[in-house]
């Protein structure tokens, strides 16, 4: 393959944030070599971000239909710059065009990108799915089931920020120059680099924020009106009620809230109240407690790949709890969530 041909073919990852770090200092190797190169550069990128429609793309995966495209034409050499340009430029226009096209149509016009104005996209994540991914900044990120996180194409400005709704762990690629926010609505979460946990979920009264390592700022407000609310160490955990702006921190075994990332689930002396609200993020069930006597319950255990029906056995095994569940019910094309009913067993 030839060295144009294999940057063509990385330049899809890159501008999306799904390139490796090493494959992408190949990419800006290349583009520091010339300023030819460097104009090359900027032009696909804002071949790129021309597509502000692809925030109503969640779960298309860009990448892998950019990079089957790339591989149809690779054979197909030229001299000319312009010739170049043109083929590159179609490897990023061809698939977005064949996907967003009738979105097109549907919203009659589009909105002119500016370099002032960043291009947003959402990835989320449908009940019972887990997602794996890098940010445009090499940071990593894992989405839990029934999550999404909204992001720019290009990280720009005196920070990178990004919005999270549901879980979420992070690992956050270090720049002191340029912070990470993570904007979860009456709360930010402010980091330089390091590893953490967010619970933001929007039909919860609470958000958390567990730190793994590092150290984190949490903030209202930005700029001239940011009030840092406190500051967490590794091992520190924040529950931020948002109701009433209480916020309380204390020191916790992370891997507990942690190890959804590796397919656990681990409760420690958790009340069932918490259990049941755990289940149900997991698996996109509704767990309703028919006999508040059993929310008194303290369990303890670590399941790893168990099926909810699992679960429920092993649960009507270490406490005197029954099940019932009630057969799903079809609303047009789509079936309710499974829903089960904890008694008390006699």
């Amino acid at each position: 393959m030839s060295r144009s041909n294999s940057i063509a073919s990385m330049l899809p990852g890159y501008f999306s944030g799904e390139l490796s770090g090493e494959d992408r200092a190949i990419v800006d190797a290349w583009r520091a070599e010339s300023p030819e190169n460097k104009e090359e550069f900027r032009q696909l990128q804002k071949a790129w971000d021309s597509y502000p429609l692809l925030q109503e793309m969640e779960q298309y995966n860009a990448f892998e239909a950019l990079r089957k495209v790339n591989d149809r034409i690779r054979e197909r050499e030229t001299r000319q710059w312009l010739m170049r340009f043109q083929r590159i430029a179609a490897v990023l226009i061809i698939p977005l065009s064949a996907y967003t096209g009738y979105l097109v149509f549907k919203n009659n016009s589009y909105k002119e990108v500016t370099q002032s104005e960043p291009v947003w996209q959402t990835i989320c994540t449908p009940p019972g799915v887990k997602s794996r991914f890098f940010l445009p900044d090499s940071s990593a990120v894992w989405l839990n089931s029934s999550s999404s996180i909204t992001y720019p194409v290009a990280f720009s400005g005196k920070t990178r920020k990004v919005k999270i709704t549901g879980e979420a762990f992070l690992d956050v690629k270090k720049n002191e120059v340029q912070p990470f926010v993570v904007d979860l609505g009456k709360i930010n979460v402010k980091v330089f680099g390091t590893r953490f946990d967010v619970i933001n979920f929007e039909n919860e009264q609470q958000t958390d924020v567990i730190l793994e390592s590092g150290s984190i700022s949490l903030v209202q407000g930005t700029g001239n009106q940011e009030k840092v609310m406190a500051t967490l160490r590794a091992g520190d955990m924040a529950v931020f009620e948002r109701v009433n702006n209480n916020l309380e921190i204390k020191s916790v075994k992370t891997e507990k809230y942690t190890a959804w990332t590796e397919g656990k689930l681990i409760f420690r002396e958790d009340s069932m109240d918490e259990v049941v609200r755990k289940l149900n993020r997991c698996f996109n069930v509704q767990i309703e407690v028919a006999d508040s006597k059993i929310l008194e319950y303290i369990y303890t255990a670590t399941f790893q790949n168990e099926s909810i029906d699992q679960i429920l056995e092993l649960l009507t095994i270490s406490a005197p709890i029954r099940y019932q569940v009630i057969q799903r019910e079809k609303k047009g094309d789509v079936f309710s969530a499974k829903r089960i009913i904890l008694r008390k067993r006699k």
